[in-house]
């Protein structure tokens, strides 16, 4: 499915791209992540609000099945980690595994772009929109996890530091 599934709350819109298609993580990032059993989303969050600025941070984005229990009241991190579909994977370095020069170029080709790419943890202020990509590892090779996972996100409003809590589902 390509497109934006959205989420509003307290001025804040987050949209979700999920790239299932092998051909378009193959275009983006060099990378077959779908065989892989990488999830990546493409990730917009725009701060409508008139005077409220959010902290977006990355390890506030969970991947769950669809229909798992989402209670993100309190500290925004109710989730168990049993019932995620896949963890942020966070890019830092070429991997140890690799064999060959040719193939660790590739490598650290690889992941020099997805770390470029990344959404970064940032405030965001009224007026403000950032974007970028979410990378959850390990989703079921081969499979379109997209189908039966929600995205859940709490960003915590600076001031007062009470969250906003999101859940969107990646499709209906």
């Amino acid at each position: 499915m390509l497109g934006f599934e959205l989420g509003r709350e307290s001025g804040v819109e987050v949209a979700v791209d999920p790239f299932v298609e092998s051909g378009r993580t193959e275009t983006y990032f060099d990378l077959d992540a779908v065989a892989n059993g990488i999830a990546i989303l493409h990730v917009r969050v725009s701060n409508q609000s008139t005077g409220k600025t959010f902290l977006v941070e990355k390890a506030n984005f969970k991947l769950i099945p669809k229909g798992a229990d989402t209670d993100l009241s309190g500290d925004g991190q109710k989730i168990e980690r049993s019932k995620a579909v896949g963890e942020v994977l966070v890019v830092v370095g070429p991997g140890p595994a690799l064999v060959g020069l040719a193939m660790m170029s590739k490598s650290t080709e690889i992941e020099r772009n997805l770390i470029a790419k990344e959404l970064p943890d940032q405030t965001l202020s009224p007026g403000q929109s950032m974007e970028g990509f979410i990378y959850f590892t390990p989703v079921e090779k081969g499979k379109d996890w997209s189908r039966t996972a929600t995205l859940i996100t709490s960003l915590t409003e600076t001031k007062t530091h009470q969250s906003t809590d999101f859940s969107i589902p990646l499709s209906h």
